[in-house]
């Protein structure tokens, strides 16, 4: 059975140039959870954790039962809010790892199960929601996650003179472990998601 590798046959949008670039977010299935406060605090990193064991469970599951192989995707943060204008202990974020569209909601409730009956967790927060992001421009950060925020400038700036609109806040994903790697070597996926066209701007060229 072939493993699928969502991270590899999605590649523009796992991989990024240091230069910002177009791209397109066609549907998705993702499990996710809400949350609300510091990324850097408690509540942020059980939600991660919740993901991990949901994902890996369902892995498990899966490929016991002949049904599917596939690898566990880079962890991903929507923010809900726009964290230039809101304090940080009020963030609003969702965090992601995208599946197969081959993962149903069955799967999910039966890891939910599997996790408190034989682990004790609860993990009754994580869901299996589609999600389109549709067009965006995104970029590669080579950093610590509190420089970010000059990305996010540089990619409003960038959509002002394409002439796009700003859909929303910002969409990152990470790269690599921040356990794992120094903050100066740490890589980030920043993307913005945009709109064509603004409604004062005369339609021009487009970089896609």
């Amino acid at each position: 059975m072939e493993k699928a590798d969502l991270t590899k046959s999605l590649k523009d949008l796992y991989r990024a140039g240091h230069e910002i670039e177009e791209v397109i977010a066609e549907r998705g299935v993702f499990f996710c959870v809400d949350g609300r406060g510091d990324p850097g605090g408690d509540v942020f990193q059980r939600a991660v954790e919740q993901l991990k064991q949901v994902a890996y469970t369902v892995r498990a599951r899966l490929k016991k039962a002949g049904r599917l192989q596939f690898r566990i995707s880079k962890l991903e943060c929507r923010w809900m809010c726009d964290p230039g204008e809101t304090p940080r202990e009020k963030w609003l974020w969702r965090v992601l790892v995208r599946v197969p569209e081959e993962v149903t909601q069955n799967d999910l409730r039966e890891a939910r199960t599997i996790l408190r009956d034989k682990k004790g967790l609860d993990v009754s927060a994580v869901k299996r929601v589609s999600w389109r992001e549709g067009r965006a421009l995104q970029v590669m950060h080579v950093g610590p996650y509190g420089q970010v925020s000059k990305v996010y400038a540089d990619l409003r700036a960038e959509a002002e003179t394409l002439g796009y609109r700003v859909k929303g806040p910002g969409h990152e994903i990470y790269i690599n472990d921040p356990r794992r790697v120094e903050p100066v070597k740490l890589k980030t996926i920043v993307r913005l998601p945009i709109a064509w066209p603004r409604p004062d701007y005369a339609r021009g060229g487009s970089r896609r």
